[in-house]
C-alpha cells in the first residue's frame, strides 16, 4: 500500500499542479517528436526540477536532424520566475555515471511511487525495510556523483537501523548528518512518515539545503516492506530568505540609526511605527499614549506638539489624510525632558500597484540648533546694521561739518562786515548791500552740499529700470520667509493683474518693503498667533502704482512722527529706518505715509509714479540727511 498524495500534500500540491502545467512546454527545439523517446523523460525531470528549486537544470539530449539522423544537443530548463539570488545552473552530462539495481525485492510498490513522484518533482528514490537504495532518479544520482552502490556501501559493518552508516552519510553535510540519520531511524522503526531539512553535498563540491519527504509502504499484512521519496532542493529559497531577512535586518537598522526621528502610519492616520531615536526623543513607545475614545494620532499630538502650534500641525495633518498629499512643516516638539526643540516635518504617502494609499512614513529633523544659528546670526545681522548706520551717520556727519565749514565761515566774516559797515556814520548802504549779496551765495554754496551729500548717502542716482513688482515682491517673501515662519504670520499678497513694469532702482524699493513688513513682523510678536495677520496690497491709481502695507498689530503710538529722524519705540532702534524708506520713496518721485488702520494694527501706505517720477520736496518730519 503506496500513498503518494499524502506525500504531495506534504511537499504543497500547488507546486505539484504548477509543475504538471510546466511540462506542457518540455523543449525549446519545437514539437516533442524531435527529441529522442529515450530522452524525453530527462527532459520533463529537468524542466520538474528547474521549476520546483529555482535552480536552472542543464540536460544533454538526442535531437532529429532534417536528415533523419539524431545529433546531440543541450537544453536549458529555466525556473519559471526570477530570483534575487545568483544561482549556478545544475549541468548533467550524458556520461554521467548512474545505477539500477539488480533486484527490487518487496520495493516495487515503493518504486512505482517513486516514479510517479518524480515525475512531477523531478527526482525520487526508494529504498528496503534495512535502508538499502533500490531506485533513484538517475539525474539524482548524478547531482551527488553518487551511484546507487555508493548510497548503499557500508562503513562501519553494521546495518543502518542498528546504528551502522551506509555510504549515503558521505553525500551529507556533517553537521546535520547525526541529526537526520538518527530521525530517519526512528521513523523507519516506527512506520512514520520522515520530513526533515539538510544539506547535501553537490558533484560541484557545494552543500545544498533539502527537504527530504519519506513514506513507508505496506504490505496487505502490515509489514513496512520499503520506503519511497524525494528531496526537494530548497537551497535558492532558504538564500532567497536569507537576502531577504538580511535586507529588512540592514533597512531596520539603517532606519533605527539614521540621525532623524522616523515614524510610520496607516492608511487611517494611525501611528503604528516609532523608530528607536523617535522613542528616546518622546520617551514612549507608539502605544504609550493610547486614551479610551481617542485616536492614536490625536493623544500623541496633544502630547508632544507645542500647543501654540498644534492647531496648525492639526490641520495640517488632516489636509494630507483628506487628500493623499505630502507636506512639509516646522514647528516645536516636545521631549522626553519636557523641553520644546524646534523640528521640520515631512510626510509622505507610500501607494501600492493600485494607487492605493498603503502606508504613511513621516520623518521628524531636529533643527534647533539651525534656529538658534540663524537667530544668533539675524542678531548679529541687525547689530552689524546698526553700527554700519551709525558709522554712515558719523561719516556724513563728519563730511556736512567738513564741507559746510568754509561757506559757513564766509557768512560768518561777511556777516561781521555787514554789520561794521552798517555801524558807520554815514552807513555804508552800498557795500553793504553788496555784503549782503556775498551772505546770500554762501548760504546757498552750503544748501548745495548738504543737497549733494544727501543725494550720495540716499543713493538716488541710481539707475532706474522698468521693474514688475510682482518678482520683487517674492523676493522679499524668500527674504522674510523664515521670520514670518518663526512668528506664524501669514502674508497674504494681492497684486492687480493689470501692473505695468514701474522705473524704479529695486535695490532701493526691495529695502523699502523689507523694512515696513520687518516692522510689522516685530509689532506683532505679543499679538496671539491667530489674530496675526499681513497684508501687501498693490493696485494702479492713476499714473502710479499704490502699494499698501498693513498688519493687525498694536498700531503706531504717534502716526505723524513715524518718519521722524532718530524718533523710534524700539528699545534697540535708532530712528532711521521709515527716516530712510521715505527718502528713498521720494527720490523716485512718490510719497509714503503712515496712518493707523481701523480697528487695529498700522498701515503704511507709498506710490510709485510710472513715468519719470522727480524727487519729491523733503517733509519738515524727515530730518534725516541721508
Amino acid at each position: 500500500m503506496i500513498d503518494p498524495i499524502g506525500l504531495f500534500a506534504g511537499l504543497g500540491i500547488g507546486v505539484a499542479i504548477g509543475v504538471l502545467i510546466q511540462r506542457r512546454r518540455i523543449n525549446a527545439a519545437g514539437s516533442v517528436h524531435a527529441v529522442h523517446p529515450d530522452d524525453r523523460e530527462a527532459i520533463a525531470q529537468a524542466e520538474a526540477r528547474a521549476f520546483c528549486s529555482g535552480v536552472p537544470q542543464v540536460v544533454s539530449y538526442r535531437r532529429r536532424e532534417p536528415g533523419g539522423g539524431w545529433r546531440r544537443r543541450e537544453y536549458r530548463a529555466e525556473p519559471a520566475y526570477p530570483s534575487s539570488v545568483s544561482v549556478a545552473p545544475l549541468v548533467h552530462r550524458p556520461d554521467d555515471i548512474w545505477t539500477l539495481a539488480a533486484s527490487l525485492g518487496e520495493t516495487g510498490n515503493a518504486v512505482r511511487a517513486a516514479r510517479i513522484i518524480e515525475d512531477v518533482y523531478g527526482s525520487a528514490f526508494a529504498f528496503d525495510a534495512e535502508g538499502q537504495f533500490t531506485y533513484a532518479t538517475p539525474m539524482a544520482q548524478t547531482s551527488l556523483a553518487m551511484t546507487l552502490d555508493d548510497f548503499n556501501a557500508p562503513l562501519n559493518g553494521k546495518s543502518f537501523l542498528d546504528g551502522g552508516d551506509l555510504g549515503w552519510k558521505n553525500g551529507v553535510h556533517p553537521e546535520d548528518y547525526e541529526g537526520a540519520a538518527a530521525e530517519l531511524r526512528r521513523c523507519m522503526c516506527a512506520g512514520e512518515p520522515f520530513n526533515y531539512e539538510y544539506r547535501v553535498l553537490r558533484a560541484s563540491g557545494d552543500y545544498v539545503w533539502h527537504r527530504f519527504a519519506i513514506r513507508p509502504a505496506w504490505a496487505e499484512d502490515g509489514r513496512v516492506i520499503g520506503w519511497y521519496g524525494t528531496g526537494f532542493d530548497i537551497d535558492v529559497f532558504r538564500k532567497t530568505d536569507d537576502a531577504l531577512r538580511e535586507s529588512e535586518r540592514s533597512l531596520r537598522e539603517l532606519v533605527e540609526t539614521a540621525p532623524a526621528l522616523i515614524w510610520c502610519m496607516d492608511p487611517a492616520g494611525e501611528p503604528i511605527y516609532f523608530s528607536r531615536r523617535l522613542r528616546e526623543f518622546f520617551g514612549f513607545d507608539v502605544a504609550g499614549k493610547d486614551t479610551p475614545g481617542v485616536s492614536r494620532l490625536r493623544s500623541i499630538l496633544d502630547a508632544v506638539i507645542h500647543p501654540d502650534d498644534l492647531d496648525r500641525v492639526n490641520e495640517r495633518f488632516a489636509h494630507s489624510l483628506r487628500t493623499g498629499s505630502a507636506y512639509a512643516l516646522t514647528h516645536r516638539q516636545r521631549r522626553f525632558d519636557g523641553a520644546y526643540r524646534w523640528v521640520e516635518t515631512r510626510i509622505a504617502a507610500m501607494r501600492g500597484e493600485d494607487g492605493a494609499i498603503v502606508q504613511w512614513n513621516g520623518v521628524c529633523l531636529d533643527i534647533e540648533d539651525q534656529v538658534r544659528a540663524q537667530d544668533e546670526l539675524r542678531q548679529a545681522q541687525d547689530k552689524l546694521a546698526r553700527a554700519s548706520e551709525a558709522a554712515s551717520l558719523a561719516e556724513l556727519s563728519a563730511s556736512i561739518a567738513h564741507e559746510v565749514n568754509q561757506p559757513l565761515a564766509a557768512i560768518m566774516t561777511n556777516a561781521q562786515a555787514c554789520r561794521r559797515w552798517l555801524a558807520a556814520d554815514p552807513p555804508n548802504v552800498e557795500r553793504a548791500r553788496t555784503i549782503v549779496e556775498r551772505v546770500e551765495r554762501n548760504a546757498q554754496s552750503a544748501a548745495d552740499i548738504v543737497s549733494h551729500i544727501r543725494a550720495l548717502f540716499s543713493r538716488t542716482t541710481g539707475p532706474r529700470t522698468p521693474s514688475a513688482l510682482g518678482p520683487l515682491v517674492e523676493e522679499v517673501r524668500e527674504l522674510l520667509a523664515e521670520e514670518l515662519a518663526r512668528g506664524r504670520i501669514p502674508l497674504d499678497i494681492r497684486l492687480a493683474r493689470d501692473l505695468p513694469p514701474v522705473p524704479i532702482d529695486p535695490v532701493q524699493i526691495q529695502q523699502v518693503l523689507v523694512n515696513i513688513v520687518r516692522n510689522a513682523i516685530e509689532a506683532m510678536a505679543d499679538v496671539p498667533a491667530y489674530r496675526r495677520r499681513l497684508r501687501l496690497e498693490a493696485a494702479l491709481a492713476q499714473d502710479a502704482v499704490r502699494i499698501d502695507i498693513s498688519d493687525t498689530g498694536p498700531g503706531l503710538a504717534e502716526p505723524g512722527r513715524a518718519f521722524e529722524a532718530f524718533f523710534t519705540t524700539k528699545a534697540q532702534g535708532m530712528g532711521m529706518g521709515l527716516a530712510i524708506c521715505r527718502s528713498i520713496v521720494e527720490a523716485h518721485g512718490g510719497r509714503l505715509q503712515a496712518e493707523n488702520g481701523a480697528p487695529v494694527g498700522a498701515r503704511f501706505i507709498f506710490t510709485l509714479p510710472l513715468v519719470g517720477g522727480h524727487p519729491q520736496p523733503s517733509h519738515s518730519a524727515d530730518a534725516s540727511p541721508v
